[in-house]
């Protein structure tokens, strides 16, 4: 038997810095044998971007594997490998919170099978897409999945609950931050076209004014956010802004930091802060308004097979559940 290998593969050619620090600290804790970086254009003919991978699946192709992780459905180069490769299991990796509008409009329809399309429309470029990977070795596997997710599902056969039991083990071997901390997760609603800034800022300051002064007040900056255009607004308002080359928990768990309260949008943060505190944590989700989220409910969110509304609804369904303290600001 040939010695068990942890290979990683990356799309470089869509470059977020932010998100590559990430991942290279990511790297750093797994420490995969091997990574593949691939160039695969975001914009550009379909036969450019398929060929950018069709290589590396037939390498795979030649292989056996114990175990193939998705990391994002959007991604079908992703879908193609785990389709084309001999693997004795395939699991989708929670993507956040927004696993649960997947599970409704994509997961559960095709009944936990790869290949799923996030679109229903544009039959002819379908066709041609097949017809390209026909051509380049690249089969149409119909593929049985897991998910693998911090929320829990109906169907417990092909769902698989993640408690985070190892970041639960990486506070345990920390001294926790005597300092009494709460921090707000910050969030791109601006830079999206989400929310206005007038609108965000009166949360921000909603927050701060809400907070005990014997408190340090924390703003953990999102990757793909401005900071720059809020960093003297936060100032003002008392916030010590953070930017961490690691996901927000990993961040935390790393230095043995626990919030007394966590604070933010529609953030997955406030649901893995419950689970790594055993709800010791508060969690406070500022919640849209009617008229936004009116608005998001004609704007779709990476698949014409629902809304953004219907994306922001499905977080807030959960919160229940998971003992998330809601606030609305009007």
């Amino acid at each position: 038997m040939g010695r068990r290998v942890s290979i990683t593969v990356v799309n470089a050619a869509t470059f977020c810095e932010n998100s590559m620090l990430q991942i290279e600290a990511m790297h750093k804790i797994a420490k995969p044998e091997s990574v593949k970086l691939l160039s695969i254009p975001k914009e550009g003919s379909l036969a450019s971007r398929i060929g950018a991978y069709s290589d590396l699946i037939s390498v795979f192709a030649k292989g056996a594997f114990s175990t193939v992780l998705i990391g994002d459905l959007r991604q079908l180069w992703m879908q193609d490998i785990a389709c084309n490769i001999n693997a004795d299991n395939v699991v989708l990796v929670d993507d956040g919170a927004a696993t649960n509008v997947f599970e409704k409009f994509i997961i559960r329809p095709s009944d936990y099978m790869l290949p799923v399309s996030m679109h229903s429309d544009n039959p002819e470029r379908k066709l041609l897409a097949w017809e390209l990977k026909s051509s380049l070795g690249i089969s149409h596997n119909p593929t049985k999945f897991r998910l693998f997710s911090i929320f829990e599902f109906n169907d417990s056969k092909h769902s698989i609950r993640n408690t985070l039991s190892l970041l639960r083990q990486q506070f345990a071997l920390h001294d926790h931050n005597e300092n009494v901390e709460r921090h707000f997760i910050g969030s791109p609603v601006c830079e999206k076209g989400l929310l206005d800034s007038k609108r965000y800022y009166d949360i921000l300051t909603h927050a701060a004014k809400s907070h005990d002064a014997k408190t340090s007040l924390i703003y953990f900056a999102h990757r793909a956010e401005d900071i720059k255009s809020k960093a003297q607004i936060l100032s003002d308002l008392g916030y010590t802004i953070e930017f961490h080359d690691q996901p927000y928990e990993l961040a935390c768990a790393s230095q043995g930091r626990m919030p007394e309260k966590v604070v933010g949008l529609h953030s997955t943060s406030l649901f893995n802060m419950k689970i790594l505190s055993g709800n010791a944590c508060e969690a406070i989700c500022y919640m849209l308004n009617e008229n936004e989220l009116a608005a998001m409910g004609t704007r779709h969110y990476g698949s014409d097979r629902f809304t953004l509304r219907d994306h922001i609804e499905s977080i807030y369904d959960r919160f229940e559940e998971f003992g998330i303290t809601t606030l609305n600001l009007q």
